[in-house]
């Protein structure tokens, strides 16, 4: 007689299978099952001393609940929600779904997604929020993609510059929101003295991001902190889009606190840029320039972030050595600095931020998804959405998540709890009869992986296993790899109209002809693919085996000595 199936043997096995890509179940799951939520920890003995986890995530442009869905309701449907002693959550659709009415559509809909009209709205929202909802000790993690990722990070900085407010403070937001966007140096000074007076100083411990936007509508806005680190961000991550090439989706990367080693110099050759230089080498500048407080003594003559100076004679007079800054730019980071030497005299607290930044395959939509119908079977968009989840266990966030979500969104669950394991790149790949049954389309859905799960209060007898229960559940090794292998959604083939915007002169960086620097200058974009400027860039493990398998080119624009790393 064959010996039945059982329920807890997670995940189902046969001569099919690759045992490469599949990690044992630990006894602890066979025996007593899993709970039905778990908390993203490194170790699971830990969560009784964990306190309270905050989670906002912020939609992309026009993303809301649908039929499409973004990887910001994915990640919210994964969360463990009516749980307030242990969790609170909060999650908004993008710019120009909604106003203060509800829903928004027609007219106003078009113009908060053409120039970000409704951004300011967002960020008091979600301000408003936390502070309806912060505790003193709770964690907050921040989500987003698209604009909403470059929401989240105006959010991050409102936080930093003018703090938290109680929340019986409501009437003075907007005058928070005020003083943070004021980016004068009377701005700067009178956000410290706001801070001081009003708020509490709260850190951000997560930051999770797919693919954020440099740019906000048709004319860019930047708000203070939004892309330049802040002090109280403990940990931030980054998917990025290798195949998005639209000149209004520039990825809006980390700048790291200390001039970065690992990226080159962009030399400014924009007519603005070259103006600012000719007045500023004849002192006009220095004559007719705003005074900065005097109330702190900074030494402004160190490096500032986002540039190093490097000497390259090939470039002639300017060469490297020429800082890549505009005056503003000059300005708003001593500015800056101004701030925080006076919020760490006041809290003596200092933050370094560990900061990791991943490419994947994909564009924009493919990254935060959205591109492709929900019950799509393989979507390149699961890829990020699975490492993102999987960096809250690795950041030790205490996010509370349902375990049957997190199987059916193609997660190894043994492998994140009691203990967290870290993921393994597989030295080879899928059997010739899994990859047959996928190019067959023979996979179930992917939600049936979570009827392979044995739950500690789970009376149901053992053998109660669908008949494809050999074929219903792939490892999550090798659901990255079939969804690696689905085709990039590129909206400038899909949607022409876009090319109209692809002829509109904007800043672009062109790499110099030796390779070893970068240039900005004014040019149509035409279909350029994005500068990848980082000296050692990562991309995720699926990408370098499409490249060694020849299945996938990198169009990137990439330094000539750079060097790839995967990351898992």
């Amino acid at each position: 007689m064959d010996e039945k199936p059982h329920r807890g043997l997670y995940p189902i096995q046969n001569a099919d299978y690759s045992s490469q890509y599949a990690n044992p179940p630990t006894n602890v799951q066979e025996t007593t099952g899993f709970p039905r939520s778990i908390r993203a920890l490194r170790d699971a003995r830990n969560s009784d001393y964990h306190g309270r986890t905050v989670v906002i995530c912020l939609d992309g442009t026009g993303d809301r609940f649908d039929n499409d869905n973004s990887n910001v309701v994915h990640f919210v449907s994964c969360l463990k929600k009516h749980s307030p002693h242990e969790q609170v959550t909060y999650y908004q659709s993008g710019i120009g779904t909604y106003d203060k009415g509800g829903l928004k559509g027609g007219l106003g809909a078009a113009l908060d997604m053409t120039v970000g009209s409704g951004l300011g709205m967002h960020i008091k929202d979600a301000y408003r929020f936390l502070m309806q909802s912060y505790r003193e000790g709770d964690k907050i993690c921040l989500l987003g993609f698209s604009r909403g990722a470059y929401a989240v990070r105006c959010l991050a900085g409102m936080l930093h510059k003018v703090g938290l407010l109680p929340a019986s403070n409501g009437a003075q937001v907007n005058f928070a929101y005020d003083f943070y966007k004021d980016d004068t140096p009377q701005g700067w000074k009178m956000s410290a003295e706001f801070k001081k007076t009003f708020c509490t100083n709260v850190d951000v411990y997560f930051v999770g991001l797919w693919d954020c936007v440099a740019s906000v509508g048709f004319f860019p806005r930047k708000l203070p902190f939004s892309k330049t680190p802040t002090n109280h961000i403990h940990y931030f991550r980054h998917a990025m889009a290798l195949d998005e090439h639209r000149s209004k989706f520039k990825v809006c990367q980390w700048q790291h606190q200390d001039p970065d080693l690992n990226r080159r110099v962009t030399i400014d050759h924009t007519p603005r840029a070259q103006l600012k230089r000719g007045l500023k080498r004849t002192g006009f500048l220095k004559a007719v320039g705003k005074s900065k407080p005097a109330t702190v003594s900074i030494d402004l003559s160190a490096p500032r972030n986002g540039y190093t100076t490097v000497t390259n004679g090939s470039h002639g007079e300017q060469g490297c050595s020429v800082k890549t800054k505009t005056h503003e730019e000059d300005e708003q980071e001593e500015l800056a600095a101004y701030f925080e030497a006076i919020d760490f005299a006041r809290t003596h607290r200092q933050q370094k931020t560990d900061a990791l930044e991943v490419w994947f395959k994909g564009c924009h939509a493919d990254i935060g998804g959205g591109a492709v119908a929900n019950e799509t079977r393989h979507m390149l968009s699961r890829i990020p959405l699975r490492w993102m989840v999987r960096q809250c266990f690795e950041c030790d966030t205490g996010i509370a998540f349902d375990v049957a979500a997190l199987a059916e969104i193609g997660l190894d669950v043994h492998n994140l709890w009691p203990k967290y394991t870290p993921m393994r790149k597989p030295p080879i790949g899928p059997s010739p009869s899994l990859v047959e049954k996928y190019f067959n389309k023979s996979f179930p859905p992917i939600h049936r992986r979570s009827l392979f799960l044995r739950f500690e209060d789970d009376d149901k007898e053992a053998d109660k296993l669908p008949g494809d229960h050999h074929i219903a559940h792939l490892s999550e090794c090798t659901e990255d790899y079939f969804d690696s292998q689905q085709d990039v959604n590129d909206m400038l083939d899909q949607a022409k109209w876009w090319w109209i915007l692809e002829l509109w002169p904007v800043k672009v960086r062109l790499l110099a002809p030796d390779g070893d620097c970068w240039e900005k200058r004014v040019r149509m974009n035409r279909g350029r693919y994005r500068a990848i400027r980082e000296t050692t860039p990562k991309f995720h493990w699926t990408v370098e085996r499409l490249v060694e398998e020849g299945k996938y080119e990198i169009k990137g624009r990439v330094e000539r000595d750079a060097h790839w790393e995967a990351a898992v």
